[in-house]
């Protein structure tokens, strides 16, 4: 049994601001979720009692259902973007794990990192604009 599809014209225009909004975003929510879990299995190596209590986490389980919303998405995303177009767009999430990191998780942030951002957030508008005038 198929899913229904969705009108061509609504699905279409969504997929930029996919690519642009909801990805960034929950490539920032899978990295929260990581942090988190590998804080609360305190760094101890792999052992049995570790798969354990990371099955067990909240943090894994948000995880996982996480990448299951983010593959998703960028499965809308691909149907209706080339790979080259939606792609760069995915590098936003980098800079804003630096914001997430400096302003949520209290990790310092330096003047190269805040210029590398800058540099990506530039070159991925460069990219967009490129695929949008071709």
């Amino acid at each position: 049994m198929t899913a229904p599809a969705l009108p061509a014209s609504r699905f279409g225009r969504a997929a930029r601001p996919a690519a642009w909004v909801a990805m960034p975003l929950l490539s920032v929510a899978n990295q929260y979720c990581a942090e988190r879990l590998a804080h609360a299995l305190g760094g101890d190596l792999p052992s049995w009692g570790w798969f354990a209590a990371a099955l067990h986490s909240p943090w894994l389980q948000a995880w996982v259902g996480l990448e299951v919303v983010t593959l998703l998405v960028w499965m809308m995303v691909l149907a209706k973007l080339s790979l080259s177009a939606a792609f760069p767009m995915t590098a936003v999430g980098y800079v804003l794990v630096i914001a997430m990191g400096w302003t949520v998780l209290g990790e310092p942030a330096s003047l190269l990192q805040a210029l590398g951002g800058a540099a990506i957030l530039a070159g991925v508008w460069l990219l967009d604009q490129a695929e949008a005038r071709a």
